[in-house]
């Protein structure tokens, strides 16, 4: 264990914060034994824990249909394959490695609802012996909250990032945002499109260009070439190996060449923040002994009411957002309803138009023809897109404008009743919180072009061919303006969403930690009143002490 890790923990447990004291002492295990975190992450069901299993070569970490992981796992080196949990009331414990579903998985433990705090698997993987940790997180938008959090809270811990994507949807604005994120702070971020065996080339080559031009747009820095791989059949041994040698070569070399730079630089990252912690736990303290009693008995009972009338609030203020996603959406219906209607005609006069100016005739004018189809179609999307955007953006504010007022509202009424310092207040302004991941389908199966519309086309009459031509691409046309203009408008749908989800998750992180405020101030309370006016002065002394001591580990 450092000097500073162990003199923090010494601090912490005088100081009654087990929990950050056993944090100290955990890190100060791995930063001893040289181990650092390539935490892998991304969107549920994007095959992150059958990738980690691949890349181990052992099929440890539960896989399913349905999303799996709610626990973060480590899996790091050991001599034999072994697993141990630990929970929130007990230390750690041995696991049959077979059984870990029980602990990790949301199917046998929804939410966590078992309090589990850590799962460690080792196994005997050359990757890992050079102290490399792989660590399994749930996915972003688990349909458990508290799941998405877990991942998020992890990202701290995180020496270097492994993103996994798939092609169908491409990358989410979740994704995005946290890939931005971890370019922030990690030197380190590979991006993997997994399920690769899953789709179809031209899609996934369409999905990798589309993620590469988001990507490096986005993040502010370059993150690295998108590596192509199928975990799945890489477990079963089949298939064509794609990037997986690239993949392994690429976190072998991150082992090889920056493991020890990255162990360094968790020890600096994960001391300071710590420290901050330690600091405002101390600081909580203080401020709760130091005042009277009966004031800190009756603070006691508005925090209580405080965090009781919160969830009411937010709960009210999630129905009011319920209605505002419904009329959102029958508004972005209505929209494509009315483009749809208004484009078709439009749309079948330039095309009819286009086909004519041609002088091909037989199978290429249809296949031109068909092209042009295409071109016609996305030029009349991409305009009511870039009409729509600006549109969607005024809508969505205006719609949230009284959520945003309520919520507002309920932050600024809380933070008195609790005695607690005001809360950031959400923007007014604000508007749509991820970007589009609109992608057309050109619908190549249903394009006219079977051996019996080429026979045709060689057949009859030069303006009987014609005319068959037109009335072929004319349905074409209208199935690709039909379905595309449905996916637009989907597309607004799920970003409406996926905001709206966000929005909730800030604001339900903002009520979490303000509970755990409230508890912590209500211990503090109750010690205060056990232990008596002059106790209480002796203890606020030394507190004011410990925090001068952990003031001075800040270097």
């Amino acid at each position: 264990m450092t000097r500073r890790l162990a003199v923090l923990a010494r601090l912490a447990t005088e100081a009654g914060a087990r929990e950050l004291a056993a944090e100290a002492g955990a890190l100060a295990g791995r930063l001893g034994e040289g181990r650092f975190y390539v935490v892998c992450v991304g969107q549920f069901k994007r095959g992150k824990s059958t990738l980690l299993n691949a890349l181990v070569g052992e099929p440890v970490l539960p896989t399913g249909v349905v999303p799996v992981t709610s626990v973060v796992t480590v899996v790091r080196h050991g001599p034999r394959l072994a697993a141990c949990v630990r929970f929130k009331e007990r230390d750690w414990e041995e696991c049959e490695p077979r059984a870990l579903s029980a602990y990790v998985s949301e199917e046998e433990n929804p939410g966590n609802e078992k309090g589990v705090v850590a799962v460690e698997v080792f196994v005997p993987s050359a990757l890992l012996e050079s102290g490399m940790c792989l660590v399994d997180t749930p996915g972003l938008g688990s349909i458990s909250p508290a799941n998405s959090a877990a991942a998020r809270a992890f990202v701290t811990h995180t020496d270097a990032a492994l993103v996994v994507l798939g092609a169908d949807p491409p990358i989410s604005g979740e994704e995005l945002a946290l890939i931005a994120e971890l370019a922030r702070e990690v030197s380190d971020v590979v991006v993997v499109l997994n399920k690769a065996d899953r789709v179809p080339d031209s899609e996934r080559q369409e999905a990798i260009r589309f993620t590469a031009r988001v990507l490096a747009e986005q993040p502010g820095r370059p993150v690295g070439p998108i590596l192509e791989v199928s975990a799945a059949e890489c477990l079963a041994g089949t298939g064509p190996s794609r990037d997986w040698a690239a993949l392994v070569a690429r976190l072998a070399s991150l082992a090889r060449d920056s493991g020890a730079d990255l162990v360094r630089a968790a020890e600096r990252r994960e001391t300071a923040a710590l420290v901050d912690r330690l600091l405002r736990e101390l600081g909580e303290q203080e401020e709760a002994l130091a005042r009277p009693i009966e004031e800190s008995r009756a603070r006691v009972e508005r925090l209580r009411a405080a965090v009781i009338w919160a969830e009411q609030a937010l709960e009210e203020l999630g129905h009011r957002l319920t209605g505002i996603q419904e009329r959102l959406s029958r508004a972005f219906v209505e929209a494509r309803d009315g483009f749809f209607g208004g484009a078709l005609p439009e749309a079948r006069r330039e095309l009819v138009a286009a086909i004519r100016g041609e002088d091909a005739t037989g199978p290429t004018l249809r296949k031109r023809a068909m092209e042009r189809a295409l071109e016609v179609t996305r030029r009349l999307l991409d305009r009511w897109r870039e009409e729509m955007e600006p549109r969607a953006e005024a809508l969505f504010r205006e719609a949230m404008a009284r959520f945003i007022e309520l919520a507002n509202g309920f932050q600024d009424s809380l933070a008195p009743m609790a005695d607690l310092p005001g809360l950031p207040r959400l923007d007014p302004e604000l508007g749509l919180r991820v970007r589009s991941r609109i992608r057309y389908t050109e619908m190549l199966a249903v394009a006219p072009g079977s051996a019996g519309a080429r026979l045709l086309d060689v057949m009859g009459g030069r303006a009987w061919r014609r005319r068959a031509i037109e009335r072929d691409a004319g349905r074409y046309l209208e199935r690709l303006l039909e379905v595309n203009s449905a996916r637009i408008k989907n597309d607004f749908e799920a970003r409406v969403a996926e905001s709206r989800r966000l929005l909730e998750s800030e604001i339900r992180g903002r009520l979490r930690a303000l509970s755990d405020s409230a508890e912590r101030a209500l211990e503090s309370a109750r010690q205060a009143h056990a232990e008596g006016a002059p106790a209480v002065g002796t203890r606020l002394e030394r507190i004011r002490s410990l925090s001068s001591l952990v003031e001075a580990l800040r270097d």
